[in-house]
């Protein structure tokens, strides 16, 4: 076998077996952004000296290696790995001009690790790529990122890693770059998974008591334990040891202490040592994994009032440890109620901040708050019931603003009830934003659950959002749990009809929809409900492998895609069917198969029927002119595109932004024809639309073809000013299309 370059000068190189890299970028170099994704450091850190040393050790070796260094700080839960960690790095964020990456591995949970492509996807977006031009599959983006991270040293911060396995493709390009990992398991299994690299274990200890005395009263607002009196001082001495050398239990305890209700620190811990189990319930010797703070926080507990106590009780059963203001307010009843309840859950020490608009318990908290809650088995079935609307009404608003396509689930068919939840698409978007783990996690509590019909219903909810903001792995995985719950719905249906013997089926109310859409044109939809909505999960899920890209993900879209054909046939729901055809064509399209692409097109322009659905035809006339277009079927597509682009205008909104999309494709179509005479007209149009749409990188785009379009006829100074404009929005917009333009340009290298 041979492999040959040649062809111009290239300084990246990507070579892998039986890998694909759809992105591969010729010619084109742009420095990656320099993230700083650390949240910030503890305000201050007692006897952590030798972790900081050995930490400090493993970064000045760095210049003598020949691959990343790894090191990983272990130990119990709330012994404080993470900050003693974060405050390391913002000491040595300096040394590493590549910028600080961090992830938590395991945000639903202690033991449940997050899913390594998911965070990939994270890191590669920091450092600049959007989301939607990011390599689909696992080892083509771990490669991605490695070329992204090879320039300069970088920090990688890995927090709370469950497995090994974790965190190989997390391993930066550079090799001067550090990877600091935090586990409460010890992680044995690393080394043979790391290449060429020898970790170095810190084991990170309770503190002394010394340090649990000088972090206390730290938070409890006091310099030194002189200010306290002779009988204040020995108190204090007895007290700290029921601390166990948890920074946890100090800082919490410090808080407490440091409300003036509380009557001072002397009284406080008076208070403590007269609680009959608190140092049995934070002292375990034996184990010191099995550390509790529970005396600690049912006192905390029991001084907030019962609203309060009600609203901390709630979020417990929240998916993750962290969670937004408003769903603070939707458990104690609207803002105001929301904003007291948060301002004394604050100052109690029972919630911190990480960011403005949110709020995130310690995770013994969090865990000690769900079981408060669990004890009441109707309480804590109605406080789910909240949360899950909550999530789902907010999903379901953002999937309405971002999309006019139909929809199945209950919560569409009445749009105002979704009015007002947000102002704009882009507020919808960037509130789901830093929800889309509880988001993903709750659909996961919820099929356990067995609320089948309610998974379905998040799933379909959650696709705007995951297809705007491209969380493929996430999006994926929700849309995968929607097709079990709709399995096990068509499962339980088929035991009851069995039951029940022969006899007309039933059709409930939840299949939503087809036979009154259908109505208005005239057409009979009678919709099996199980069928219906396991037809429209497969469906959901085979739009998110599609979308998601790679030539794995596009062959499973397409088995989805017909699971979903044949079941929206048995459930006799002509949208359903039509719209699965689409997805087969687009497939077909993909796979560069454009006379089976056409063929599946049209199929799904007949399966519509007489069913009145404008803009579902005018997206089966644009597919049908790329796909001609494809097979060069120059004057077929050229119909189709024009066709697609009157249908775009003639809704009752008019779709600008596909009316450009529309208009440009015909131009590379008459392109394609060598036609450029009839291209530039069109593209003067799209571009006007689409800068009106506010739409850059679709501007770019027409932008190029139209300079593609005036070097074919000839004038090659309006040519030139089309690629580099398009240049320059593809660079404020860190695309890799920019790669065509600059060749277009003849340019090279970094300029």
């Amino acid at each position: 076998m041979a492999n040959n370059i040649s062809g111009g000068t290239f300084r990246d190189v990507i070579q892998a077996g039986h890998v694909t890299v759809r992105q591969c970028v010729s010619g084109e170099v742009r420095a990656p952004r320099v993230p700083f994704m650390a949240p910030a450091a503890p305000g201050r850190l007692v006897d952590r000296l030798p972790v900081r040393a050995a930490l400090d050790r493993a970064a000045d070796a760095r210049p003598v290696r020949a691959a990343a260094e790894v090191a990983v700080v272990t130990g119990p839960p709330g012994i404080g790995k993470s900050g003693a960690v974060l405050h390391w790095s913002a000491r040595r964020r300096r040394d590493f001009p590549g910028g600080v990456l961090y992830a938590d591995m395991s945000p639903r949970g202690a033991l449940e690790p997050a899913d390594t492509r998911s965070v990939l996807e994270s890191f590669v977006a920091a450092l600049g790529t959007p989301r939607a031009e990011m390599p689909a599959d696992p080892a083509p983006l771990a490669a991605y990122y490695r070329h992204l991270t090879a320039h300069e040293p970088c920090l990688v911060i890995l927090d709370d890693v469950v497995t090994a396995g974790q965190v190989p493709p997390l391993l930066p390009g550079h090799p001067k770059s550090m990877v600091v990992i935090t586990s409460r398991l010890l992680l044995n299994g690393l080394r043979p998974v790391l290449p060429g690299s020898e970790p170095v274990y810190v084991r990170l200890a309770g503190l002394d008591d010394e340090s649990c005395r000088e972090l206390f009263l730290d938070t409890a607002g006091r310099e030194t334990a002189a200010e306290l009196t002779d009988r204040g001082q020995e108190l204090l001495r007895t007290v700290i040891p029921a601390f166990a050398g948890l920074p946890a239990a100090a800082r919490l305890a410090g808080a407490r202490a440091a409300d003036p209700l509380e009557g001072g620190v002397e009284e406080f811990v008076r208070r403590l040592l007269a609680l009959p189990t608190f140092q049995e319930a934070l002292t375990v010797p034996d184990d010191p994994h099995t550390y509790s703070l529970r005396s600690v926080f049912e006192d905390s507990y029991a001084a907030l009032e019962p609203a309060t106590a009600a609203v901390f009780r709630g979020l417990g059963l929240n998916p993750t440890p962290e969670f937004a203001d408003a769903l603070v307010d939707a458990l104690a009843g609207g803002p105001e109620a929301g904003a007291r309840a948060r301002r004394t859950l604050l100052n109690g020490n029972l919630l911190e901040r990480p960011a403005p608009g949110r709020c995130r318990m310690n995770g013994l908290l969090h865990e000690y708050a769900a079981a408060l809650a669990r004890a009441d088995a109707d309480e804590g079935a109605a406080t789910a019931a909240t949360i899950t609307g909550w999530y789902l009404r907010r999903a379901a608003a953002a999937e309405q603003l971002v999309s006019g396509r139909w929809r199945r689930a209950a919560i569409f068919r009445d749009p105002t009830v979704l009015d007002g939840v947000f102002g704009s698409e882009t507020e919808a978007l960037d509130a789901l934003e830093p929800d889309r783990e509880n988001a993903a996690a709750l659909t996961g509590l919820e099929f356990t659950r067995g609320h089948d019909l309610l998974v379905c219903d998040l799933a379909e909810a959650l696709r705007g959002f995951f297809f705007r903001r491209k969380h493929h792995t996430l999006w994926v995985e929700v849309a995968e749990r929607g097709v079990r719950a709709a399995e096990r719905m068509v499962e339980a249906r088929a035991a009851d009809a069995a039951d029940a013997g022969p006899g007309p089926a039933a059709v409930g109310a939840e299949a939503a929809g087809g036979a009154e859409d259908a109505g208005a044109a005239g057409v009979a939809e009678a919709p099996d409900d199980a069928s219906l909505v396991l037809a429209r999960c497969h469906y959901e899920l085979a739009f998110a492998l599609f979308d998601q890209g790679g030539a794995h993900s596009v062959e499973r879209a397409g088995h989805h895609y017909g699971l979903a054909l044949s079941q929206a046939r048995a459930a006799g729901h002509a949208r359903t069917e039509s719209s699965a055809l689409e997805g087969l064509g687009q497939v077909a399209v993909e796979q560069d198969r454009p006379q089976d692409a056409l063929d599946c097109f049209r199929q799904a322009l007949r399966a519509l029927g007489d069913l009145a659905h404008p803009r579902g035809r005018a997206l089966l006339q644009y597919h049908m002119g790329r796909a001609a277009s494809a097979a060069r079927l120059h004057e077929e597509a050229a119909e189709a595109l024009l066709g697609a682009r009157r249908l775009f205008a003639e809704l009752p909104v008019p779709d600008r932004y596909n009316e450009a999309r529309a208009l440009t494709r015909y131009a590379q179509a008459r392109l394609a024809a060598d036609r450029a005479d009839e291209a530039v007209a069109p593209l003067d149009e799209a571009i006007t639309l689409l800068r009106e749409r506010g739409a850059p990188k679709e501007e770019a785009d027409a932008r190029l073809a139209r300079g593609d379009a005036c070097a074919a006829r000839g004038d090659e100074a309006r040519a030139r000013e089309d690629w580099r404009a398009a240049l320059d929005t593809y660079r404020t917009l860190g695309s890799v299309a920019a790669a065509g333009a600059r060749e277009r340009l003849g340019e090279g290298g970094d300029s």
